[in-house]
């Protein structure tokens, strides 16, 4: 199951296991006109504008050095895919951040494999293609385009912004012609065993029973394990034929294990839930076990692959914030499940300042088949934050929450609030317990895929 209706498959699953979860009222705040009056007047005086103005964005942003003040890893969310003006905001934020305060990895939300192995090839792709070949459809848009362009001319000026990704999830076979023929330069036999073993593994879902499953996947198995002994055996010929030579052999062998980790973990589970048979434990249902895998992925980022380096991580609000356990349907009262957040070590997030992104209203591109059109829900809850946001009288502007203490002016941040989870479903939360800062944008309207 790919990326975009693994997201929509998410939502039918929480049905399935309502029984399983554990279940608690909904606790709206208690607020009162002299409450949301004192909110509406902080909002206005403590929000950054960010709609385009005389200023440059260089001035516009300049905030963000004292805002993420001793952060190393800053995490961009996005209520929902598919919108030209979050991407587009997520782009300039890049820009600046790699510019002005030194950030020098851009982390995905799309394969590990996938994203490192088009890296390699910077220089040999136009800026479509290198897109193309790196992150999932969704975001095959001219906004996300013009940040892989950057990425190359970065590169040239001896400033490079690094590429990578943390997802878990065989995206086609974007990972296999590269790395075919790079191992072939070496050895036909193994680049042979590769792109078999990669072509097995994305057939691996048509599988009819669990018995034929089963032992598809012990001979993928044992065909990456054949292939991790031979890089490991011939890293000084592979090494020679690859730009960044040692670091490639190593990020090599690091997609085979986690090709074998989500073979061995994830696969089972999907392939049970695509024949619609029960999960009943929430913790192995392929949704969480993605999020758990690229909890993992992200801290191996962090602390082995760039322990020194300052990295943005861009992803879907969902993943990102830092709690979601404890986020609830606002109709429901149901918990939510853990999410990449939750799985993360504290040691990662005392390093993250975490932005979530919302919109008021407009539409954005339905990542189920990059076609549908899905609108904002308007219909919104006059404390909601969407709906509070609005009252500061810009069309996006940038809140900061980190640096915020509790007080009259400021409870809307620290009591249960309503927000918009893909623009139409709302969720409650307490904002501060799952995000650093919220950036707010008045209207989206849907991506254009090129």
């Amino acid at each position: 199951m790919n990326n975009q209706k693994m997201k929509w498959c998410f939502l039918s699953f929480i049905v399935t296991c309502f029984l399983f979860c554990t279940l608690t009222p909904p606790t709206f705040a208690e607020t009162n006109e002299k409450d949301v009056e004192k909110w509406k007047q902080w909002i206005r005086t403590n929000s950054y504008p960010l709609e385009a103005t005389k200023n440059s964005r260089k001035d516009q942003l300049k905030f963000l050095k004292k805002v993420l003040k001793g952060k190393r890893i800053v995490q961009l969310g996005e209520t929902t895919h598919g919108s030209n003006e979050m991407s587009a905001t997520k782009v300039e934020l890049i820009k600046y951040l790699h510019e002005e305060l030194g950030y020098d990895v851009l982390a995905f939300e799309s394969g590990f494999a996938e994203t490192n192995s088009a890296y390699r090839q910077l220089h040999d792709l136009s800026s479509t293609e290198l897109m193309k070949r790196s992150i999932f459809g969704v975001w095959y848009t001219q906004e996300v385009a013009d940040l892989f362009k950057y990425l190359q001319e970065q590169e040239k000026k001896g400033d490079p912004l690094t590429l990578t990704g943390f997802d878990i999830q065989v995206m086609g076979n974007l990972f296999t012609k590269s790395t075919y023929e790079w191992i072939k330069q070496v050895d036909t036999s193994k680049a042979d065993l590769f792109k078999q073993a990669e072509e097995s593994m994305m057939k691996l879902q048509d599988q009819k029973t669990e018995d034929d499953f089963v032992q598809e996947q012990a001979k993928i198995n044992e065909n990456y394990s054949t292939l991790e002994r031979f890089v490991e055996e011939h890293r000084k010929e592979l090494a020679i034929l690859s730009p960044q030579q040692e670091q490639d052999v190593d990020i090599l062998l690091q997609s085979l294990k986690l090709r074998k980790e989500t073979l061995m973990r994830y696969e089972l589970p999907n392939w049970n839930v695509a024949h619609d048979i029960p999960i009943y434990d929430v913790e192995q249902h392929p949704m969480v076990l993605r999020d758990r895998m690229m909890a993992e992925n992200l801290e191996y980022l962090a602390e082995e692959m760039y322990p020194t380096e300052k990295i943005i991580v861009w992803g879907h609000n969902y993943h990102v914030r830092k709690n979601n356990s404890k986020v609830k349907y606002a109709e429901y009262g149901q918990n939510f499940l853990n999410n990449m957040g939750d799985y993360l070590p504290e040691s990662f997030k005392r390093q993250a300042y975490t932005i979530g992104i919302y919109a008021y209203s407009g539409a954005s591109l339905d990542s189920s088949d990059n076609k549908t059109v899905k609108p904002v829900n308007e219909e919104k809850d006059s404390t909601s934050l969407e709906s509070l946001l609005k009252y500061a009288n810009h069309s996006s502007l940038f809140v900061d929450f980190l640096h915020t203490p509790y007080n009259k002016r400021t409870s809307w941040i620290y009591t249960p609030r309503i927000a918009l989870y893909w623009g139409f479903l709302k969720e409650e939360m307490i904002l501060k317990e799952q995000y650093d800062g919220i950036i707010w944008i008045e209207r989206i309207t849907p991506a254009k895929i090129i």
